[in-house]
């Protein structure tokens, strides 16, 4: 393989230069010269064997091209092209055994933006078509004009340049498309957090305006209420319209430490069973919950008998929400609600009945503190339940009433 270097020749006034035309006084070749060379970066490689023909091709490309390589038969150009990075292939027709249309033909195959020319004799229109669907830009005669050959070969160059160039803007549209898309992603990923942010937040504040509506509406409703009894009575009615059908009890502490039931809806439970039920309950679960601060939300079997032990057999078959509620950190009652574990309790039910405990302990103390304005508070915790200002006889604790048409029930 043969190689020359770019230098460009010094030409003398006068003389023939390397494009075959006359040379002016200053130097300078014709109409002919094209621009200079760094105007032009293709890189050519040249398949002859001849070498009169490379020095030729030689002469005419020099200066006007980045490159240019010389080699002898089709394996050589198939090696060199894979190699290198190769813009302009020149092919000779006659290879010795290999035509050189069929080798153009490979090389497009395999390198689809190079450009081919093919130098020598085309006998016929049909080598014309199978050269041009080999992809040849021009079909170049030998045996022509020095000036005509060498400015075909000028044109492929700089067809070739335009190919390169439009190659290249290719490139770097493709590396701002995927830069592009990556922001975009970046973006679309940022806009979709942002959104899920904002649902979130639209969700908290949605439950807060809830929240605060829920408590302005029941706390209109306790403040009107300065009577235990219809204190108890409005404060179940809210929690079921609130909560839905259910299961109710109320426990109140007594001076002794113990709890009895203050108010009850039976809902689903056979009248004699519901008041030894929760007469039960009075005994075992208040005093298991009284402490604690948040809303305890059990259900099933297993999770009764961890909470109520051996009286677990009375809620079984049940889901049931416990809650305290306190004043200043002291258990005024122990609010219980329990219905069929096919109709578990949701965490909106948690949270609505945690507000309602909350606002009920509160007014229960002012309705305490009302009631018993006229002993010393040391003086409080020996009434018995019910919060009553008189003593209550032994069997109190014992009797209920209800209104049958609604199935509430108080103590005595």
């Amino acid at each position: 393989m043969e190689r020359r270097n770019k230098a460009k020749p010094t030409n003398i006034a006068g003389s023939i230069g390397p494009l075959g035309d006359q040379v002016s006084g200053d130097g300078s070749a014709g109409n002919l010269s094209s621009e200079p060379a760094n105007d032009l970066r293709v890189r050519v490689v040249v398949v002859s064997a001849r070498a009169s023909v490379r020095r030729r091709l030689s002469s005419m490309l020099h200066g006007h091209v980045e490159s240019l390589d010389f080699v002898e038969d089709a394996p050589s150009a198939i090696e060199q092209i894979s190699t290198s990075n190769c813009d302009l292939v020149i092919i000779e027709r006659a290879l010795g055994d290999t035509d050189g249309i069929d080798l153009l033909d490979q090389l497009s195959a395999s390198h689809p933006a190079l450009v081919g020319v093919i130098i020598g004799q085309i006998e016929n229109t049909d080598d014309a078509i199978r050269a041009m669907r080999a992809g040849a830009c021009d079909l170049i005669p030998i045996q022509s004009r020095n000036a005509q050959t060498t400015r075909r070969l000028l044109d492929s160059v700089k067809r070739a340049e335009r190919i390169r160039q439009r190659d290249a803007r290719v490139d770097r549209l493709k590396k701002l498309c995927h830069k592009l898309n990556t922001a975009r992603q970046d973006v679309s990923g940022q806009v979709g957090d942002l959104c899920n942010d904002l649902v979130t937040a639209y969700q908290d504040l949605s439950e807060q305006f809830g929240d605060v509506k829920l408590a302005t509406e029941f706390n209109a409703l306790l403040r009107q209420e300065l009577e235990i009894e219809s204190l108890l009575r409005t404060m179940l009615e809210f929690t079921l319209s609130k909560i839905g059908s259910t299961n109710a009890a109320i426990f109140l502490p007594s001076s002794s430490g113990d709890y009895s039931l203050g108010a009850y809806v039976n809902y689903d439970i056979p009248r004699d069973a519901a008041e030894i039920m929760l007469d039960q309950l009075a005994d075992t679960l208040a005093p298991a919950f009284e402490n604690t601060t948040e809303v305890i939300s059990i259900s099933g079997r297993v999770e009764m008998d961890e909470a109520l032990g051996s009286d677990a057999h009375w809620l079984e078959d049940s889901t049931a929400m416990i809650v305290s509620c306190q004043q200043d950190d002291e258990c005024l009652a122990v609010l219980g609600l329990f219905r069929d574990q096919s109709l578990p309790f949701s965490e909106e039910d948690v949270r609505v009945l945690s507000i309602i405990a909350k606002l009920f302990g509160e007014q229960l103390g002012r309705v305490i503190r009302v009631h018993h304005r006229h002993l010393p508070k040391d003086q409080w915790g020996a009434l018995d339940s019910g919060y009553c200002d008189g003593p209550m006889d032994d069997d109190d604790d014992d009797d209920f009433f209800s209104a049958d048409d609604d199935h509430f029930g108080f103590a005595a």
